[in-house]
């Protein structure tokens, strides 16, 4: 059995459930009318084509006329348009797509941007010779931290606890650099003291800290 062929369509019915609710009274009607117009006696100008335009008809009425094998075309035809109509549904359904808030990227940007301008600055603080004596910061207590990004994921505000336990930290300026294996911060301490605790402590799990002045 041809089941890319639609055998009802070959006589000039409707397929479908339309067509499965036909009787054989019309399919023989419809089988005779086909017959005559496509029969190679009327299209002697066409023989080839003619001979097997007549055979597909035939074999389209010879399925539909036998039960058993119209009713599992029936059955075939009906699976073929729930799949099609299954297809339609999932066409035409929304995908969804996760709002993505432009306002909170740009926000995440400026705080980005505004930190890396910080880190630049205190480079600028620590590294230029032009600096006056009121911007001066003594490097003994400044502390340059660095950790493996696969360890904890340590934050601005949990540095400040863990260096707070040696003395008073002023502040906490971290790099928010993602592309390295590692992470960096700068911690400067009140007194040189605390950065000389901080430094010879063995209690800070995963990172490695020097003082700047050392570098």
């Amino acid at each position: 059995m041809d089941i890319e062929v639609d055998h009802y369509s070959a006589l000039d019915l409707p397929s479908g459930e339309e067509g499965a609710k036909l009787s054989e009274i019309d399919i023989s009607k419809a089988y005779r009318k086909k017959a005559l117009e496509l029969h190679p006696d009327k299209r002697l100008d066409d023989p080839i084509n003619a001979h097997f335009n007549f055979q597909k008809l035939k074999a389209s009425y010879d399925i539909l006329k036998d039960q058993k094998k119209r009713k599992l075309f029936d059955e075939i035809q009906q699976q073929q348009q729930q799949q099609q109509s299954k297809h339609r549904k999932m066409m035409s359904e929304p995908i969804f797509v996760p709002e993505i808030s432009l306002a909170r990227l740009e926000e995440e940007e400026r705080i980005a941007i505004k930190l890396l301008g910080e880190i630049a600055r205190i480079r600028e603080i620590l590294m230029s010779k032009k600096e006056s004596s009121e911007m001066f910061v003594d490097k003994e207590r400044v502390l340059k931290v660095s950790w493996s990004k696969s360890s904890e994921d340590y934050t601005c505000q949990r540095l400040r606890e863990l260096f707070s336990n040696f003395g008073e930290v002023e502040h906490v300026i971290m790099s928010s650099s993602s592309k390295k294996k590692k992470r960096y911060a700068l911690v400067e301490m009140l007194s040189k003291d605390h950065a000389a605790k901080a430094v010879s402590s063995c209690v800070l799990p995963g990172l490695l800290v020097v003082p700047l002045a050392g570098l």
